[in-house]
């Protein structure tokens, strides 16, 4: 059937109209209906979206981009050794391996010799010719695949080999990119060996066929052999949220792009103390930007006018976080990739070790302290951007104004932040997609609306197949809700506005944690119970604990943080205007 007769098709059978596909879609309803009735083509940035909203199965999806019925998938391993590469010639007679476009990855296994587990290295590539390809890596000295063997327990590595009837260069330079992102948020690897990132945003045919079909059947026989996690436990990972390996969208990579020749500029130039600030709403895709522009500077890193205007060096670069479950992600990230415990830093440590930097990245600047409240001593104190900017080169900050949570981050009373930030001088980048909630344009009004307290805000949720929104009368029920959704799609919590009583490296009187009372319901605020503790010991983000579900998330822990449902609880400070409510 035509894509436009099965479009039409699935949503009458959904008992749809074309004006509920539209607010989904974020298009109007005239756009819907000329894809219809083949009067427009759907663009591709919208057909992944399309076809999850209409419930398109894998094989309808390669059944549209012409897959089915030439759908040959072969894999194949390989000693990765020359005696290896000769066997592999002599006995491999499949040409969609020898003759035509492959991905491949190089495994190894090495103990851990702390907690004793097996975990693994790996190497994500594609080759034009795989046998010409591994000589290659096999002849280089300094090559990424002879890393993994040398750093492998008895210095033994895999190569496993994939071919398809329908690969290409853009498929496989797409897949690479994939598995490189997903392998980052698998548990199963230890360390990934890639270092460069193939940043893709350049369209191509059948894109969503290899990303929604081809990639889950290649990684579930990877999975079968147990070589890599399920799907669902690695996209409920921090480290999958936050990956450097995200193909971004246009929007993002005229950013990226943006903030790349800034920073170029000042540097060879041998300007000081510039600022570039990427602003946008929770959820706006500013930390998958700032995590990728870290990794692809850390790997290419710009020429610096030193100081005599003659000489030159290699920029270098750090990350600093002041949320402590963000820092716990980009230090597992920066392990995994290799890169050194000095690339990712908190700001009191960077601040009080005083080395200048050519670049410095800062993740939610708008949590940072604009007081002293007691930390050193006055003669020396500044505010915390303050002290940052004149610790770099260059600094780009990512501010979301809307996220500020306390008092202590406030600049609108210090003149000299809020030029900082705000100035003529200061360059902004604004991103506007929404990458956090599916929800249609209605449902992200109404929550938009509704967390800015907009007047009349509380109304009915729209509907919306995608984002489900619920009210409890009943704290028992609610807390059930969430405990089931976390059992079927992991990554659920409690979250609850910051109205009970706290006291950071204390006890309360009456009881052994600090407590939050709903209903006939009480648990405790998060970091309280010792396993969560134990687990945050071992840099595990407090959403990844398992235990965590048995706390309460305060808005700072939660801030930022990926979660598949949430239960919010309301408390006494959030209340009912009847006066300013019809």
């Amino acid at each position: 059937m035509n894509l436009h007769k099965l479009i039409k098709q699935k949503r009458e059978n959904n008992g749809w109209t074309q004006d509920y596909v539209a607010q989904s879609l974020n298009v109007t309803r005239q756009v819907v209906q000329n894809w219809e009735t083949n009067k427009l083509a759907i663009p591709n940035d919208l057909l992944a979206a399309y076809f999850n909203l209409l419930e398109f199965d894998a094989q309808e999806i390669l059944d549209v981009f012409d897959f089915i019925g030439n759908n040959t998938l072969v894999m194949a391993e390989m000693d990765y050794s020359i005696e290896g590469v000769a066997k592999f010639e002599f006995q491999e007679n499949q040409p969609l391996l020898r003759n035509y476009p492959t991905l491949y990855f190089g495994v190894g296994r090495k103990k851990n010799q702390y907690s004793g587990k097996i975990k693994q290295l790996v190497y994500v590539g594609e080759a034009s010719s795989i046998i010409r390809r591994t000589l290659e890596h096999l002849k280089s000295e300094d090559d990424k695949l002879n890393a993994i063997k040398n750093d492998s327990d008895e210095h033994k590595e895999l190569l496993y080999v994939i071919g398809h009837s329908k690969f290409n260069k853009s498929a496989t330079l797409e897949l690479e990119q994939m598995f490189m992102d997903y392998m980052l948020g698998d548990d199963k690897f230890e360390k990934i060996y890639n270092s460069r990132n193939n940043g893709l945003s350049a369209d191509f045919y059948g894109r969503t066929a290899y990303r929604t079909s081809v990639f889950p059947a290649i990684w579930e026989e990877l999975r079968v052999k147990n070589i890599v996690s399920s799907l669902g436990a690695v996209r409920n990972s921090a480290l999958f949220a936050n990956s450097p390996f995200k193909s971004l969208s246009p929007q993002q990579e005229k950013a990226k792009n943006e903030i790349g020749l800034v920073i170029a500029e000042a540097l060879i130039n041998g300007t000081d103390s510039k600022v570039i600030k990427i602003q946008g709403l929770a959820g706006s895709g500013k930390t998958v930007l700032m995590s990728q522009l870290f990794y692809d500077i850390w790997c290419n890193p710009y020429p610096v006018l030193n100081g005599d205007g003659k000489t030159q060096h290699h920029s270098k670069i750090t990350l600093l976080v002041r949320h402590d479950q963000q820092l716990r992600t980009y230090e597992q990230i920066a392990k995994k990739l290799n890169m050194g415990i000095d690339a990712v830093m908190d700001v009191p440590r960077f601040v009080s070790r005083g080395e200048k930097v050519d670049i410095l990245l800062v993740d939610e600047a708008h949590l940072l302290w604009s007081g002293n409240y007691g930390r050193v001593s006055k003669k020396i104190w500044q505010p915390d951007l303050v002290a940052l900017q004149q610790l770099s080169r260059t600094m780009v900050i990512v501010y979301d104004p809307n996220q500020i949570v306390s008092t202590r981050n406030k600049i609108d009373d210090n003149n000299q932040l809020f030029k900082l930030v705000n100035g003529i001088d200061t360059r902004t980048i604004f991103l506007e997609d929404q990458w956090r909630i599916r929800g249609n344009l209605q449902t992200q009004n109404w929550i938009k609306n509704l967390a800015h307290f907009e007047e009349n805000a509380l109304t009915v949720p729209p509907k919306d197949k995608n984002y489900d929104i619920q009210f409890f009368e009943d704290a028992q029920n609610f807390k059930h809700a969430v405990e089931q959704k976390n059992q079927e799609k992991g990554i659920s919590r409690i979250v609850a506005t910051y109205d009970w009583e706290y006291s950071q490296g204390s006890r309360p009187k009456n009881s052994e944690y600090w407590m939050v009372t709903f209903g006939q319901e009480k648990m405790p605020w998060n970091l309280e119970l010792p396993s969560v503790q134990k687990a945050q010991q071992k840099q595990v983000p407090w959403q990844e604990i398992k235990e965590s579900i048995n706390e309460v998330g305060s808005d700072f822990t939660v801030q930022g943080t990926d979660l598949n449902y949430v239960g919010v609880i309301l408390g006494p400070s959030v209340f009912w205007n009847v006066k300013k409510t019809h």
